[in-house]
């Protein structure tokens, strides 16, 4: 087996910079140190409760951020086991059905998600169960870690179990138009991504962020490796609604966001400062976003407050990779970023407009769907996204629309709907919307959540109708009353339930 990159940075942090923080945490009105030593410590520990009992075997990771939930990862992908990151919001039947799916042999669950984890092993009972947060797994925790002591046995002087070949991650898709998908990963489509992104994104030993993207989510699991591998220390926030007082106890430099939490985080920085300088007084300077796309109002929102907004783009089946932006250089908005510069990585745009990419970070399988993954992977190793786009001269990715939901009007033309919501979204009228077909008429209809009222949307609708080409025009406008749900990357869910006003 050999020590993979990500490997060798953590070994070399415990080694070289022992004393660092790797992590913040909120204790009273004060923030304490993780530091790596700690870090390096705990993985240790619970790696060795793995090889010792479960070695090689699928692993079941439920809870909410937390630095326990990351030495759990951790400790999975370096001692060789598979770990499946879990959403905390799966009811206990969606959680037995994909841990059931992947044979898994244990479920590590914080203890905020007790009750849960009892409902799961109520119906699998073979389950080996692990806790996290209490004090019933700490003094379990403490009396493995004199058993370890006594053995004489450290992940950190023998060899990681992440071999680049072996699938250290089985990541569900979110599912926001079909049922989920477990994407086969590895750790080396994390350091991918990891090289990939040093390599544009200025941070540095000393940085401060915080760790906010749900981390189920290969965006939030990829950026966190990132962060960590570049000597960021992390402020660990398990509640979005508390961000701005994260990002102003943890003195957060930059972060990585879904759009929905720009939006958040600039009226939470416009309620505690009138000045346009707010942002500045707490030190933030950046944002990447990456997960949605990114409503231009909303970024105009945060750069008013003097904090950049950029974005990247990937897939879970990438490893969250396709491009990504620089904060230090020109960027163009609308776009998704640059596309991503790695020797063993190469992005394409193929004869029909669909954006390729192939290297290490690309997925190696749907878990036990061989006839999904042969029509996602070609046989000359080309993930095909099913975005449409293309990439400008000077490597910037437009994203255009989804092949999937191309509209085809009675006219035989068609038309791409997200190209409509783009010029919706940018309306200050509108909050959210779908564009979709009407299979009777044939007609393009818009589903929008507003807070302004029918006659505002209708007006803004109208006036966005004068500008397009006929075929491209809205027919039939449904408001609904309520936001629409998402998943946990913000993307939109394309089938909402109808809690609507048609008109």
């Amino acid at each position: 087996m050999n020590k993979t990159s990500l490997f060798n940075t953590f070994i070399k942090a415990r080694n070289e910079r022992p004393n660092d923080p790797a992590f913040l945490i909120t204790s009273g009105d004060r923030s304490l140190p993780i530091s790596w030593r700690q870090f390096t410590d705990d993985i240790d520990l619970v790696s060795y409760l793995i090889k010792l009992h479960v070695p090689g075997s699928a692993i079941g990771l439920l809870g909410e951020n937390s630095y326990e939930w990351m030495v759990g990862h951790a400790a999975c992908i370096f001692s060789g086991a598979t770990v499946v990151p879990l959403d905390v919001n799966l009811n206990a039947d969606d959680i037995v059905d994909r841990l059931k799916a992947v044979d898994a042999k244990v479920f590590m669950h914080s203890s905020l998600y007790s009750h849960k984890a009892q409902e799961v092993h109520s119906k699998l009972p073979e389950l080996i169960m692990g806790g996290f947060g209490s004090r019933v797994a700490d003094r379990f925790l403490d009396a493995a870690r004199q058993a370890m002591i006594a053995s004489g046995e450290t992940l950190w002087n023998g060899e990681s179990g992440a071999t680049d070949g072996h699938t250290s991650m089985i990541v569900f898709t979110s599912g926001t138009t079909s049922e989920p998908r477990g994407v086969e990963l590895t750790t080396r489509g994390i350091e991918v991504f990891c090289e990939s992104a040093s390599a544009m994104i200025p941070m540095k030993r000393g940085d401060r962020s915080l760790m906010l993207l749900p981390l189920h989510h290969i965006f939030g699991i990829a950026t966190t490796y990132l962060m960590l591998s570049r000597g960021v220390a992390l402020g660990v926030c398990p509640d979005f609604r508390r961000i701005y007082d994260a990002v102003e106890r943890f003195r957060a430099n930059f972060l990585f966001l879904v759009p929905a939490l720009v939006e958040i985080l600039a009226a939470k920085i416009e309620q505690h400062s009138a000045s346009n300088e707010a942002a500045q007084e707490i030190g933030l300077e950046w944002i990447l976003t990456g997960g949605a796309p990114q409503p231009g109002r909303s970024a105009e929102r945060m750069e008013k407050l003097g904090v950049k907004v950029i974005t990247g783009y990937g897939l879970t089946e990438t490893s969250s990779l396709y491009s990504l932006s620089d904060p230090n250089a020109p960027f163009k908005r609308g776009s998704a970023g640059v596309a991503v510069k790695h020797p063993e990585v190469e992005a394409a745009v193929s004869d029909d407009g669909e954006l390729l990419i192939r290297g290490p970070n690309v997925f190696k399988c749907y878990w036990h769907m061989p006839e999904a993954t042969a029509k996602a992977k070609d046989a000359d190793g080309w993930f095909h996204t099913g975005d449409k786009g293309h990439i400008d001269e000077d490597g910037f990715v437009w994203i255009t629309g989804r092949i999937s939901r191309t509209i085809v009007l009675s006219s035989g033309k068609k038309v791409a709907p997200e190209e409509l919501e783009t010029k919706l979204l940018a309306m200050p009228e509108i909050s959210e919307t779908i564009v979709s077909g009407d299979g009777a008429t044939r007609e393009i209809v818009a589903t929008i959540y507003s807070t302004e009222g029918e006659e505002k949307v209708n007006a803004a609708v109208c006036a966005l109708n004068k500008t397009m080409p006929v075929h491209m025009r809205i027919s039939k406008v449904v408001i609904r009353t309520s936001p629409f749900p998402k998943t946990a990357s913000g993307k939109i869910k394309l089938n909402p339930p109808d809690e609507i006003l048609t008109r």
